[in-house]
């Protein structure tokens, strides 16, 4: 599937060192992973509404950050790719390490929003009603993660990229993230012990 997206999409895709080539690899990761972070957003959103988890809510709303960061990267990508001038005689690289930095400060930034939400459902706790559909939820969650970890790795391993492989390593925390909940969801479910605000708790401190 990556080599069919980058033969389609990226032309002389082998051609790295080209700008023209790099920025069209950034867009690629860039459009794939907004379609894919909204589409994960919506579904966990509706799950951990109907479920009342702060923990499938909140992971949602990593996922939303997470098609936010991809629009940094676009940028990032689209603003290296400008050719060398006066005041930037060796190009405009250094775009792309300025996007990775903004990518880790919002992944931060969901982290400490987390940890502050969790915190509050372990001091005042609230029903949480787990069902098949937040279940299943977690899981496609997990394998698309899964897949962009994989796809933003290799392609940022090919044109040598930290912000494809900064998100990518985000996109493995995202799976480490959902695999900390759906555990704790079913603890809860077979123990009847409310898990779900220290498994919010434990992903955000992770993050």
């Amino acid at each position: 599937m990556m080599e069919l997206l980058s033969r389609w999409f990226i032309r002389d895709r082998d051609n790295v060192t080209d700008p023209r080539v790099r920025r069209a690899y950034g867009q690629l990761c860039g459009f794939v992973g907004i379609g894919l972070n909204i589409l994960l957003f919506a579904g966990k959103f509706f799950a951990g509404t109907l479920s009342g988890s702060v923990a499938i809510t909140a992971d949602a709303f990593n996922n939303l950050s997470d098609a936010s960061s991809n629009i940094v990267s676009l940028l990032g990508f689209r603003l290296a790719s400008r050719p060398a001038d006066e005041g930037h005689p060796y190009g405009h690289g250094r775009y792309e390490y300025l996007a990775g930095l903004f990518v880790a400060v919002l992944v931060c930034a969901v982290g400490i929003n987390l940890i502050l939400e969790s915190v509050t459902k372990i001091i005042k706790p609230s029903p949480t009603a787990y069902s098949a559909l937040s279940m299943a939820a977690l899981v496609l969650s997990m394998l698309v993660k899964f897949w962009m970890a994989a796809f933003n790795r290799t392609l940022g391993n090919r044109i040598d990229s930290e912000t494809l492989i900064a998100t990518a390593q985000d996109s493995k925390n995202d799976v480490i993230a959902s695999a900390s909940v759906l555990a704790a969801a079913l603890i809860s479910q077979t123990t009847g012990f409310d898990l779900d605000g220290w498994a919010g708790l434990g992903v955000g401190i992770f993050i």
